[in-house]
């Protein structure tokens, strides 16, 4: 069933022309400004403030899933499962804008490309590059990192955890993304992407150059404090190599028809890898070990 939910919802997002989304919730922005209004939030012990932030919201929506279950053969829970699953997935849509960022690069456009990555494709640091390559890498380590978080961790929670699972994910993201509520916030969502980063890592080097990226992803394997984004982009880097040779940028400024193929390199392996990853899904729906 869980296998049927994602393609249903994943059919939806890359067939009907759904809005495109910020990576920030207005829902949770909401949610978490009615409790900083509060004066007591702010003094709460850091725990407790993201037990009533995402904890509190997850019971309560997931309480309201399970009692709708039983209605209508249980194909109302089946619609809002989809609904929630093409909600939190729609925060990826970037496709327009890296078109765009694309086009820019190819036509040697460098302002409009600093422009439509600065505004579109949460790059803070891109007024800080020296030069396109800079640039280009900048935009490869944020998608990166933004498809994990906003695809492959919704979807790898909610096989573990069903509905509980995505809602923990979604709003650890979003709690983690409003600085304003904690500086250590991130710590929350950090525990929570230790095993996805890893497997993905694992399946990017599965959707490359396995050997190349092997011994990259086993230095990681045990390192608890490395970050989920150079997880995966170290790995990700290894796994595009060819003839196991580093790899190596091309400046926008003297060859930005290959700049722009780089790109396209990442996302050709992000969907190599998800297409791994729905198989695997597949396989164990069929095999009994998901519902």
């Amino acid at each position: 069933m869980k296998f049927l939910i994602v393609f249903i919802a994943l059919l939806i997002q890359n067939n009907v022309p759904l809005p495109q989304r910020s990576t920030r919730s207005r829902s949770f922005a909401a949610w978490l400004g009615f409790w900083l209004q509060r004066g007591f939030f702010v003094r709460l012990p850091r725990h407790l403030k993201y037990s009533v932030a995402v904890l509190l919201p997850v019971v309560l929506i997931s309480a309201a899933f399970y009692l709708i279950l039983p209605l209508a053969w249980g194909l109302v829970a089946l619609v809002l499962e989809v609904a929630l699953l093409l909600y939190v997935l729609s925060h990826i849509s970037f496709e327009r804008h890296l078109h765009a960022y694309l086009q820019d690069l190819e036509q040697g456009d460098t302002q409009g490309a600093y422009h439509c990555a600065e505004k579109y494709l949460a790059v803070p640091e891109v007024a800080l590059a020296e030069d396109t390559a800079t640039l280009n890498l900048q935009v490869i380590r944020v998608l990166l990192h933004r498809w994990f978080e906003y695809f492959f961790l919704m979807v790898f929670w909610y096989m573990v955890a069903d509905v509980p699972g995505v809602l923990l994910a979604w709003f650890s993201v979003q709690y983690a993304r409003a600085s304003e509520c904690d500086a250590r916030a991130w710590r929350y969502l950090h525990w929570l992407e230790w095993i996805p980063a890893r497997l993905l890592g694992l399946t990017f080097g599965l959707a490359g150059n396995f050997m190349r990226a092997l011994p990259v992803w086993q230095r990681f394997l045990w390192q608890t404090q490395a970050s989920s984004a150079e997880v995966l982009y170290e790995v990700a880097n290894s796994a595009l190599a060819h003839n196991g040779e580093e790899k190596q940028w091309h400046r926008v400024d003297e060859d930005a028809e290959m700049a722009a193929r780089e790109l396209q390199e990442w996302q050709a392996l992000h969907m190599r890898s998800m297409s791994i990853w729905m198989v695997a899904i597949a396989v164990a729906t069929i095999g009994g070990f998901l519902l």
